[in-house]
C-alpha cells in the first residue's frame, strides 16, 4: 500500500542528486503532451552542466542544434535545480531578446511552482520572498534574473551566468552586431560575477558565424560541448558517472524523432550554409572548400622522436601582436621513411619576445633538424635570432648549430600555393594524424579556405608542402644526414 509514495520519494530523490533526472520532469511539466527522446546527447550535456553546479568547470561553451533542450535545460531547469540545491546561489540569464527572456521566466516560474518542485526542494520552495516573470528571489539572498542584450545590469552580481544565444541569426552577417555582443560580453556580462576566479559562465548556442561569440569564447580557452547534429569526427565522452559515450563519424543526436531523412530534408529547406551552421555547428560548409579531405592520408600513431630521421618545424607568424590579430602557427612535421608525419601543431597570439621563446621550446622539445619561417612581419627577427642560435652566438642555452633555419618568400598566391602542394596529402608523402586534439580546427580551416577569416594553419602547411620538394626537403627524405651541418666553429 506504500509502493505510490515510496515511487514517490525515490523519484524526489533522484531529482534531488541527478539534473538529467530533473531535466527530464522540468520538460514534462512544460510541455506534457509532447514525448520527449532520451538520447545519448541528453546525458552527455546534463553531465557537463552538472560539472559547472559542482564547481570542476568555470567556463563552458555548448554548441547544439535547435530543439535539442537547450533552452529547458541551461535557461529553465538548471537554475531551478541549482537554487533548489542551494537557496543562496544568484544567477544572471541572459538571451537576445526581452520576449524571449520573458518566455523563459515564464516557464522558470511554472517549474518553480509546481507541486513536485516543493516535494524536492522545500527549503526553497517555501522561502520565497519575490517571484516575478522579471526576477525570482529567495529569502537566503538567492535570485534568477533574466535580461536581454543590452539590458542594464547595473548593481547586479551574480554567481552564474547562463547566457542562452545572444544573437539571432538574421543579425549574424552583420559585422556590426557581431561586435556589440562580443561587446556586451566583454564590458558588461563578466564583469557581474561576484567572484571572478570562483564564478562561473555557462554559453549555449548554435553556430551562426563563423566569427559569432562562440568562436570569440573558443579563443577565451572555454570548455567546449560541441554536438552537431551529423557527427563527423570521432567523439569520446568520459561522464562523471564513470559511463563513457562514443559518437562515430554518421551517428545522429535524435535518431528516433531527426533521421537521416528529415535532416536531409532541413538541408534543401535552409541554404547549405545555415544548415552547416546550425545543425553541424560548422559556420563554413566544406563545399567551399578548394580540398577534398576524404582524399588526404592518415597516420594512426606517430612513431618516437629516436625513430624518425629528421624532423623539420614550419612557422607562419603574424604582422603583429594583439587580441584581433592574427595567429602565429608552427606545425611539426618529422620523416619516418616513408613519408613526412604532421606531429604537432601550435597556435598562439604572442609578443615577438614570446614567440620566440616559445619557438626555441619547440625546437628544443622535438629536437627539430630544421626550421622554416616565412620573411614577413615578426618572421624577420625571428630568422635573424634562429640564424645567430645556428651560429652559436649568444647566449649557451639558444645555441642550436645542428638546427637549419630557412627564411621562406611566397612567390604565389594564397589558393595557388594550397593547390601545387595538396597533392602531396592526397598522394601519402606528407600524412595528417587520425586524431589529434588540434584536428579539428585545423580540419575547419584547411576546409573554409580562402573564405575563412584565418588562414594561417593553411600557409604554415603549405610553407612545407612547397619545401617539401626543394632541395633541402628531397635531402631530408633520402636520409636527412647530408642536409645537416655541422656545428661551426667559433670565432
Amino acid at each position: 500500500m506504500n509502493a505510490p509514495h515510496d515511487i514517490s520519494s525515490v523519484l524526489n530523490e533522484l531529482c534531488r542528486a541527478d539534473l538529467q533526472v530533473f531535466v527530464e520532469r522540468v520538460f514534462a511539466t512544460i510541455d506534457p503532451a509532447a514525448e520527449l527522446e532520451r538520447g545519448r546527447y541528453l546525458e552527455i550535456l546534463c553531465d557537463y552542466l552538472a560539472r559547472v553546479e559542482r564547481g570542476d568547470l568555470r567556463r563552458l561553451l555548448i554548441t547544439i542544434p535547435p530543439r535539442h533542450l537547450k533552452s529547458i535545460a541551461t535557461s529553465i531547469a538548471l537554475p531551478a535545480w541549482v537554487l533548489g540545491r542551494d537557496p543562496s546561489k544568484r544567477i544572471i540569464n541572459v538571451t537576445y531578446a526581452n520576449d524571449l527572456t520573458r518566455d523563459h521566466s515564464r516557464n522558470f516560474l511554472k517549474v518553480a511552482r509546481s507541486g513536485w518542485y516543493a516535494h524536492v526542494f522545500p527549503e526553497t520552495a517555501t522561502n520565497v520572498a519575490r517571484a516575478t516573470i522579471g526576477e525570482f528571489r529567495t529569502r537566503q539572498n538567492g535570485f534568477r534574473m533574466g535580461s536581454s542584450l543590452g539590458g542594464t545590469l547595473t548593481g547586479l552580481g551574480g554567481d552564474m551566468i547562463i547566457i542562452d544565444d545572444l544573437m539571432k541569426a538574421a543579425d549574424a552577417r552583420s559585422a556590426v552586431a557581431r561586435e556589440n555582443v562580443r561587446h556586451f560580453y566583454g564590458n558588461t556580462l563578466v564583469s557581474r560575477l561576484n567572484d571572478k576566479s570562483s564564478g562561473s559562465i555557462i554559453a549555449v548556442q548554435q553556430r551562426l558565424h563563423e566569427e559569432d561569440l562562440a568562436a570569440h569564447l573558443k579563443d577565451l580557452k572555454f570548455e567546449h560541448l560541441n554536438l552537431p547534429a551529423i557527427a563527423e569526427e570521432r567523439q569520446v565522452f568520459h561522464l562523471s558517472s564513470g559511463r563513457t559515450h562514443v559518437r562515430e563519424p554518421g551517428d545522429l543526436l535524435k535518431p528516433r524523432t531527426e533521421p537521416r531523412e528529415i535532416l536531409d530534408e532541413f538541408r534543401q529547406a535552409m541554404s547549405g550554409p545555415d544548415f552547416q551552421a546550425q545543425y553541424q555547428q560548422n559556420p563554413t560548409p566544406p563545399e567551399s572548400a578548394l580540398i577534398d579531405w576524404t582524399r588526404i592520408q592518415t597516420y594512426a600513431v606517430a612513431p618516437e622522436r629516436d625513430q624518425i630521421l629528421y624532423v623539420t618545424q614550419s612557422w607562419d607568424t603574424a604582422l603583429c601582436d594583439g587580441p584581433k590579430s592574427d595567429f602565429s602557427v608552427g606545425t611539426t612535421w618529422g620523416y619516418d621513411g616513408t613519408a613526412w608525419l604532421l606531429l604537432d601543431l601550435a597556435r598562439v597570439r604572442l609578443s615577438y619576445a614570446d614567440l620566440l621563446e616559445r619557438v626555441r621550446r619547440e625546437r628544443k622539445r622535438w629536437k627539430a633538424d630544421a626550421i622554416i619561417v616565412e620573411a614577413a612581419g615578426m618572421g624577420h627577427a625571428l630568422l635573424n635570432e634562429l640564424s645567430r642560435d645556428h651560429r652559436c652566438l649568444g647566449r649557451p642555452e639558444h645555441h642550436a648549430a645542428t638546427c637549419e633555419r630557412h627564411g621562406y618568400t611566397p612567390t604565389m598566391g594564397k589558393p595557388e600555393r594550397l593547390a601545387v602542394g595538396v597533392d602531396r596529402l592526397y598522394s601519402g608523402l606528407v600524412r595528417l594524424p587520425e586524431a589529434a586534439p588540434w584536428l579539428s580546427d585545423l580540419k575547419r580551416e584547411m576546409l573554409a579556405f580562402p573564405s575563412a577569416t584565418h588562414d594561417d594553419q593553411v600557409d604554415s602547411i603549405t610553407q612545407f608542402l612547397l619545401w617539401v620538394v626543394e632541395r633541402r626537403g628531397r635531402s631530408a627524405a633520402s636520409g636527412g644526414r647530408d642536409s645537416r651541418v655541422t656545428a661551426p666553429r667559433r670565432p
